[in-house]
């Protein structure tokens, strides 16, 4: 969503969760949820899994751990997952393991994903419509939103979701590639931020430009 000062939608899709995912099913790992875990499917395209680990179920359970302190995945996560040291990964042995036989394949494979993530947003520009979406949700409320920016985490995952988290919203590419399905989507959220002034996000920078993935 384009920022006018007031308020804006900024989709990233961070390299720290990518990577993280590739690990989690190259492993096939299956880690406990939670509402700070969200139940996300297997990547899109499909990740080759590799045999199964020894101590897979304990490395699924660190790797929630992992996620849950990690996300939205700022460049502290990424650096967490990177070799030589693995830094976010002291004291979990097992996920350490799972990074070291597969972090070269998963940065190679979120190429591709950041690929397809551009050919997506290139194809199915939605800028327009989310600024024609906020004037009908402020026309139906009866007034103007509060300043708020949503940062949207998109993940290359399989199918059209969305999950919540307390640290924000996630969705999958397919359901951004979909322009119906994401503004019916998106106004949802800007109901939310309209109806609950606890829910609105950081205003952004004072003349703040488009957004931008990344």
């Amino acid at each position: 969503m384009r920022g006018v000062g007031r308020w804006g939608v900024r989709p990233v899709m961070p390299q720290a969760l990518l990577l993280a995912l590739h690990l989690r099913d190259a492993a096939g790992l299956h880690p406990p949820t939670s509402p700070a875990v969200p139940d996300l499917p297997p990547l899109d395209p499909p990740v080759r899994p590799a045999a199964t680990l020894p101590g897979a179920e304990e490395a699924g359970r660190q790797w929630a751990r992992w996620w849950a302190g990690a996300f939205p995945g700022g460049p502290e996560s990424l650096t967490s997952l990177l070799p030589p040291t693995f830094p976010g990964l002291r004291g979990m042995p097992e996920l350490r393991g799972v990074a070291e036989l597969g972090i070269d394949e998963a940065v190679a494979w979120t190429e591709r994903a950041r690929h397809l993530e551009r050919r997506v947003l290139a194809d199915v520009p939605v800028a327009l419509f989310e600024t024609t979406l906020l004037t009908r949700v402020e026309r139906e409320l009866g007034r103007r939103l509060r300043s708020f920016t949503l940062d949207v985490v998109v993940l290359p995952v399989r199918g059209a979701g969305a999950w919540e988290t307390p640290a924000g919203p996630v969705i999958s590419l397919a359901l951004r590639a979909d322009r119906d399905a994401y503004l019916a989507w998106l106004r949802e959220q800007l109901l939310r931020a309209g109806g609950t002034a606890g829910r609105t996000r950081t205003p952004p920078p004072e003349g703040a430009g488009p957004a931008v993935t990344g």
